[in-house]
């Protein structure tokens, strides 16, 4: 458990914070790939604790040639046109992707149960094992619930098809630029760590005053049921990746 742990926590952070934008749009340039799977190679290392043991060297390879592989077999299908170019397809190929690359993780576990064990952050005596797979536990969570949702209820939305204001209304506020994203951001951050303190209850006040915009579409039906929709999406995938987190933060304590 402890390797999965390291070794997500490290991708959550190669793939949904130091992959930008603009590298996951020129990813078919080879340069740019090299440097996505470099920086994968580096952090998975990190997070083990360096390359001081076969075990850790088996599981940094393994995640290495899987991540180059499952990205190579995904940027060669948006080349080729593989994919169809249609929403439900979209949201697909991201599951699949991720559950490929979780599937790798929990491999390289499996073949190298020990690297994390046998790595500096356990080894070295600087550093207490269960306090540090506690903060990896944290924030490849947060990151899961946040930015990975962020990319997760976008391509689910894109399924449903949201009438243009603007041909209703030439005038019509269509909001702040990435407001939408910048919302869900937060609630989905607020609603992660309102569970790892135990406030339950102050998720009902939150999922209420995010219900009251229901009213602002009240005469707009679609409006009004996109909104509901991505709410209850964006809450459901946070509330289950705090909990994950949790019950992995009482098994690190248990251990």
């Amino acid at each position: 458990m402890a390797t999965v742990i390291a070794l997500f926590a490290a991708h959550m952070v190669g793939d949904f914070l130091l992959q930008p934008s603009w590298m996951v749009r020129n990813k078919h340039r080879l340069h740019v790939f090299t440097l996505h799977i470099a920086i994968t190679a580096i952090l998975t290392v990190f997070f083990l604790g360096g390359l001081s043991t076969a075990q850790v060297w088996i599981a940094a390879s393994t995640i290495v040639l899987s991540h180059a592989l499952l990205d190579g077999l995904k940027t060669l299908a948006m080349l080729k046109g593989w994919l169809a170019r249609e929403p439900r397809s979209a949201f697909i190929a991201f599951i699949a992707d991720q559950a490929g690359h979780i599937f790798f993780i929990v491999l390289a576990a499996i073949v190298a149960p020990e690297a994390f064990a046998s790595g500096l952050w356990t080894t070295s005596g600087m550093f207490l094992p269960g306090a540090v797979l506690s903060v990896f536990a944290i924030g490849a969570g947060a990151i899961a619930a946040t930015r990975a949702g962020e990319f997760m209820i976008a391509l689910f939305m894109q399924r449903f098809v949201l009438p243009s204001i603007e041909k209703k209304d030439a005038t019509a506020d269509n909001g702040l630029v990435a407001g939408g994203a910048w919302i869900g951001l937060l609630e989905r951050s607020l609603i992660f760590l309102l569970i790892l303190i135990g406030q339950f209850e102050a998720i009902g006040y939150l999922l209420a005053a995010k219900s009251i915009l229901r009213f602002q579409y009240a005469k707009d039906r679609s409006h009004s049921e996109y909104v509901i929709i991505g709410t209850l999406a964006s809450f459901s995938w946070a509330i289950g990746l705090a909990l994950i987190t949790q019950t992995l933060l009482s098994r690190i304590a248990g251990n």
